[in-house]
């Protein structure tokens, strides 16, 4: 049982939670630092759920210890295999996921291309003789500079950095767009195929500020898989731009991902339907849990 006590250090009170945990023969008392005032009944017990969440070792929200040992052991290998490599070959590793990534991502956000067409368009600078469309040559380039983007980008998580993400993806393509939240434009959004209605644009700095709420409060105590499976999937729900949503979600996944030095995550156009089911999931059922699992199964794949 875990209970909540006031003590003094210094002179200054403080409350703590108090959990007995029998090793052997022994009663260790487990202690947690909650604060300086007692929290609300409500959030109270929560802490106190997640202190014995803690203790028992399931420490994470949606991963297990398994799922954490083999996510763990993934990034190891990952670093054990880039010490091996030479600046350049590096470099072409990372390319090379690049392409297929900005490839898969642009085919699940509609756009028609070929992977054939999108390296040569990224790795030989080729515009393919049968392809006539510029806008989405340079919506491939975009999206390549955003992804450069969120491996060098090493400031904190606000709205000033995912508006910057968002006009990178648009420049030359819609400046009326880019880098403008729907707010500003005042324009709602329908997503085709799915009865989830996004957030009305009165609503944007609500729930904006209701996510970056969230990310305080989160970022520290999920893991990294957790926090950026759940970045990409409220804000792709929030749908905070006209149009990029999806595009930038996954590029945020993967920024929280690179710095945290975890191996990065694609998924595949092959997972369409899969992805769009999850995804509804959340916004038409409010479950997050299978979008996570998604995710951790692809990063583990």
């Amino acid at each position: 049982m875990v209970t909540e006590r006031q003590i003094k250090v210094k002179g200054k009170e403080y409350w703590i939670l108090i959990h007995s945990v029998r090793k052997g023969k022994k009663i260790i008392q487990k202690k947690k630092y909650i604060g300086k005032s007692l929290p609300p009944k409500l959030r109270l017990e929560q802490l106190k759920k997640e202190f014995l969440r803690e203790l028992s070792g399931d420490k994470y929200k949606y991963l297990s210890k398994e799922d954490l040992e083999k996510i763990e052991d993934k990034k190891k290998k990952y670093k054990q295999e880039l010490r091996k490599l030479s600046k350049l070959e590096k470099e072409k590793k990372l390319n090379e996921f690049m392409i297929r990534y900005t490839y898969d991502s642009s085919k699940l956000s509609g756009v028609n291309i070929t992977l054939r067409q999108t390296f040569l368009i990224l790795k030989e600078g080729i515009i393919p003789k049968d392809f006539k469309n510029l806008r989405i040559a340079k919506e491939l380039e975009n999206h390549e500079k955003g992804f450069i983007a969120i491996t060098k980008y090493k400031g904190k998580f606000d709205i000033i950095f995912v508006k910057k993400l968002h006009a990178i993806l648009f420049y030359g393509i819609d400046d009326n767009i880019a880098g403008k939240l729907r707010n500003e434009l005042k324009r709602d959004v329908k997503i085709a195929g799915t009865a989830y209605v996004p957030p009305k644009w009165q609503e944007m700095n609500k729930e904006l500020d209701n996510f970056f709420n969230w990310y305080k409060a989160n970022n520290r105590k999920l893991h990294p898989l957790e926090l950026a499976s759940l970045i990409h999937l409220k804000l792709i729900s929030i749908q905070p731009f006209v149009d990029g949503n999806s595009r930038l979600s996954r590029l945020l996944m993967n920024w929280i991902l690179w710095k945290k030095s975890y191996p990065l995550v694609d998924i595949p156009i092959e997972d369409l339907e899969k992805y769009y089911d999850v995804l509804d999931k959340y916004q038409i059922e409010k479950d997050e849990k299978p979008f996570v699992d998604y995710i951790r199964k692809k990063y583990l794949s």
